[in-house]
């Protein structure tokens, strides 16, 4: 499927009725949109930033308790992106801000995923206070780097319209 027939099946939905025929569903949707992402990049500095070293006096197992907050933030946006998507598939899919949200969205997954599956484990059995291994704490910079330019990509799509 290339991006013209992906951007005519999304643009004959439902969810694309509702976003352009109700003028609420937009700013509803932004309103979902940075709510979750507030709350997964906030649990996700909790827990990148205990895992690089910062605030120590966090346990990293009560760290770790964050991760449920950030699939659920990162549901929320999942959801409400899709929205966007389809209120307008067209000019978000040829979009190269977007284009490359999406490219860093997927790196970023893979990037919690070696978390989840290299590196969880041992890190809740560390006693408080205890360092990361290194590992951990790349996976943890690279995570929240990855988060960042995301954020910076989703404000820079209105403005890379090319």
């Amino acid at each position: 499927m290339n991006l013209e027939s992906l951007a005519l099946w999304l643009g004959q939905g439902f969810l694309h009725d509702q976003m352009v025929d109700k003028f609420w569903m937009f700013p509803m949707m932004e309103t979902f949109h940075f709510i979750g992402l507030s709350f997964m990049f906030g649990a996700l500095l909790v827990i990148d930033g205990r895992v690089l070293g910062i605030g120590k006096f966090i346990s990293m197992k009560e760290a770790m308790k964050f991760i449920p907050v950030a699939i659920v933030a990162f549901a929320v946006n999942l959801i409400s992106g899709y929205a966007f998507l389809s209120s307008d598939p067209a000019t978000y899919l040829y979009n190269i801000g977007f284009q490359w949200k999406i490219g860093l969205i997927v790196i970023a997954g893979f990037n919690a995923l070696w978390f989840w599956f290299g590196e969880h484990k041992q890190l809740t059995q560390l006693a408080d206070g205890q360092e990361a291994p290194f590992t951990a704490k790349i996976i943890a910079l690279g995570s929240i780097v990855l988060w960042v330019l995301v954020i910076i990509l989703g404000r820079m799509i209105p403005y890379t319209d090319f």
